[in-house]
């Protein structure tokens, strides 16, 4: 390895290689990391993305490009090191190890942003992302089940890389004040820096964009400042009261009352009809399940949905569908779950409670949230009844996420417990396991749901890095078929002539969809009432499991308003009330403004 005064010697002898060099070097780093995290909808070489006419590839060379390629300009680092070579008297080395300083800021920054834009669609939000952190990192790092030498390693890696960087600015800097650094060095560092700031002032907040050629960090920082207050205001404007005068179905009475199953299918996407390597098998499978209902005197009807969330968040998902209100950010959520503790928000599930059904949340997944994290968890659901993982009984081999048990033993298990105890309707909600990321290892679909649980040897969840993106495709399509196949069959098994069944997906799979696959999931509707599913065609539904061409026409938050004046117009008293529906629920900064 090179000692200090040998690179001190180089630099002096190439100022201008080193110079540009390690500048190229520091700004690609910048953005390498958007590009590296979203390699589906990104590729590392702008080229691909040219057409048009001469304007369009003069705007996609120098101002926006949705490919998220690394070949970009940091106006920070432009102007920072521009002055550092025109301004002798700045050439300090306490001005040189704050400058070192922010430029970590700005790589650290870039990673974070890479992390909530790329892989979950978000907007970034320092209020919104450390909540989020707080609650879910613990959580997370409880079931990767990962080994010490992996975060020994990840460790080592991150030390490695500011080693590195520290190195690059280093010869940047000095290499910036070398006097042999040429004028045409000086002249060309001083142009970038100029139209970086021409640019920055000509279109201000568009630089905090990830697809602008010219980034700024300061108005990133400024943008994410304002949408940190945004969520604020959002989240402390809420009004309680408004929701329960909006909620009210206390004059929509039902007349019967069919048993209600709501399913969310972890990872069940629309990305399965847009990437031609799901599409054909997947509208393949679907067309067969329709018939293997069909023979048995089920009816279907199918939309799309948007969720609040992306390739992440399910609570978020399946708490916008149940309280009929977009909940897009976790702050939102901690917000609505501290305040549901005395105070019953009226939901889906509390709703059906008071028409007499019996309300019932399954969790599956193996957890350690202690008996008061549960006990605010269910206050805010406001379920008659909890079933956790630890009271199923179940000794057989776990899967994947978690982990957890196989679904098809979970439902069928659940459903005969309760119905032996319990001659009430029933309301049952849960999330399913076995199609979370990274979708292995994945549990045997078999005859007899029973002989599931038996002793048996654990499969070890495999690191998901090492999975190439064709396995992780195969991966995640196995486990969506065997998700599908199981709720169908479960359906034949558990379900009767008073029975509705709703499955919806709760966000697009991270990892195999990408931008432009889009938000929204898939809605099925099952149930052998043929008058109830007709009359969901209203709101877009059309009667079958597979619509390759469909577009979404609904909401998550949507849903529950839909779902009550469909059941009502069915189920309902004679001249009760017909309640109203709201495509977009409630929208909570608009509340204190209804009140």
């Amino acid at each position: 390895m090179s000692s200090p005064i040998s690179i001190r010697w180089w630099i002096h002898r190439r100022p201008n290689l080193f110079f540009w060099s390690a500048f190229v070097l520091l700004n690609v780093l910048l953005f390498l990391p958007m590009a590296l995290l979203d390699p589906q909808s990104s590729k590392l070489l702008p080229s691909s993305t040219f057409q048009g006419g001469w304007w369009a590839v003069f705007n996609q060379l120098f101002i926006w490009r949705d490919n998220l390629d690394p070949w970009r300009l940091s106006t920070d680092l432009a102007v920072l090191i521009a002055l550092w070579v025109w301004v002798p008297p700045l050439r300090r080395r306490w001005i040189g190890g704050l400058f070192g300083m922010l430029y970590l800021l700005n790589l650290v920054y870039a990673l974070y942003e890479a992390i909530v834009s790329s892989i979950y669609l978000l907007e970034p939000s320092f209020y919104s992302q450390f909540f989020l952190a707080v609650d879910g990192l613990p959580f997370l790092f409880e079931h990767l089940h990962t080994g010490w030498w992996v975060y020994v390693g990840a460790l080592v890696s991150l030390l490695a890389s500011l080693a590195a960087v520290v190195w690059l600015t280093t010869i940047l800097l000095r290499s910036g004040a070398a006097p042999g650094l040429l004028r045409a060095s000086r002249v060309a560092i001083a142009l970038l820096a100029s139209i970086s700031l021409a640019v920055t002032a000509a279109y201000q907040t568009y630089t905090a964009r990830p697809e602008m050629v010219f980034s700024s960090f300061g108005y990133k920082l400024h943008k994410n400042l304002a949408v940190s207050a945004q969520i604020q205001e959002d989240v402390q404007r809420f009004d309680g009261d408004s929701v329960q005068k909006i909620y009210n179905y206390s004059g929509s009475l039902l007349a019967e009352k069919p048993d209600i199953y709501f399913i969310f299918v972890e990872s069940y996407g629309s990305v399965l009809y847009k990437r031609d390597h799901f599409r054909a098998p997947y509208v393949s499978l679907l067309e067969t399940l329709e018939t293997t209902l069909a023979e048995a005197g089920w009816r279907v009807a199918t939309a799309l949905s948007e969720s609040p969330t992306w390739g992440g968040g399910s609570w978020l998902a399946y708490t916008s569908t149940l309280f009929g209100m977009r909940i897009d950010n976790h702050p939102q959520y901690l917000d609505l779950r501290n305040k549901y503790q005395v105070e019953r928000y009226p939901s889906l599930g509390a709703t059906l409670h008071d028409q007499g059904y019996h309300y019932v949340w399954l969790s599956a997944l193996a957890e350690t949230i202690s008996e008061v994290g549960w006990a605010k968890y269910t206050r805010m659901l406001a379920v008659d009844e909890l079933i956790r993982n630890r009271e199923m009984d179940y000794v057989g081999p776990r899967y994947g996420w978690g982990p957890a048990p196989p679904d098809q033993w979970v439902l069928h298990w659940a459903h005969s417990t309760l119905k032996a105890k319990n001659d009430q309707p029933l309301f049952l909600f849960t999330i399913t396991q076995n199609s979370h990321y990274p979708w292995t290892p994945h549990p045997p679909l078999v005859e007899d749901w029973r002989t599931l649980n038996q002793p048996g040897q654990e499969e070890a969840m495999v690191d998901p890095d090492t999975i190439d993106l064709e396995t992780r495709r195969s991966n995640y399509w196995n486990a969506i078929q065997y998700q599908l196949r199981m709720l169908t069959q479960w359906i034949l098994d558990v379900g009767d002539e008073n029975s509705i069944f709703v499955l919806i997906g709760d966000h697009q799979p991270p990892a195999v969809s990408r931008r432009s696959d889009g938000w929204s999931t898939p809605v099925h509707v099952i149930s052998k009432n043929q008058a109830f599913v007709d009359s969901l065609g209203e709101y877009g539904f059309v009667p079958t499991l597979a619509v390759p061409d469909l577009e979404p026409t609904l909401r998550h938050e949507g849903i529950y308003s839909l779902f009550m004046q469909a059941l009502v117009r069915e189920y309902g008293a004679a001249d009760t009330a017909l309640p109203a529906y709201l495509p977009a629920g409630i929208v909570p900064k608009e509340t204190a403004a209804t009140h």
